[in-house]
């Protein structure tokens, strides 16, 4: 009588099990420890394989992710300190080019800033033609 009962039993969860959706008997599946039989651990390798492959896509990703940032926030840092510098000599620069900080600079050589405009000289080229 037992067999009877349990022959009703199981075909009672047949058909339970047909009726679920594929979602949740995969879940059961898993649930129950099923899937590590021997013929659930080799029909699951593939998909554990991709997944393995997956993660380590995504952790490469992450780790290039974080270099990329790590160099645009160093390339950053060093624009602004180029920056700066080439502010502080072209105002440096400008300082020196100033007609008095010229004439500073040039007075130890012995030379002095002319008080006569320059004027220009013209030749005669009609006596150049005659020689």
């Amino acid at each position: 009588m037992n067999k009877l009962k349990e022959k009703k039993e199981s075909k009672v969860k047949k058909e339970v099990s047909q009726k679920r959706n594929p979602l949740t008997a995969y879940f059961i599946h898993i649930l129950d420890g099923s899937f590590l039989s021997k013929d659930g651990s080799v029909r699951n390798i593939p998909f554990a394989l991709f997944v393995s492959v997956i993660g380590g896509f995504y952790i490469a990703n992450t780790y290039n992710a974080e270099k990329t940032v790590r160099e645009t926030s160093k390339t950053t840092k060093d624009l602004k300190e180029l920056r700066s510098e080439y502010i502080s000599l072209k105002s440096e620069l400008m300082f020196h080019s100033n007609q008095s900080q010229v004439a500073q600079l040039v007075a130890p050589l012995g030379l002095k800033e002319a008080k006569v405009p320059p004027f220009k000289l013209y030749t005669n080229t009609e006596n150049k033609k005659e020689n």
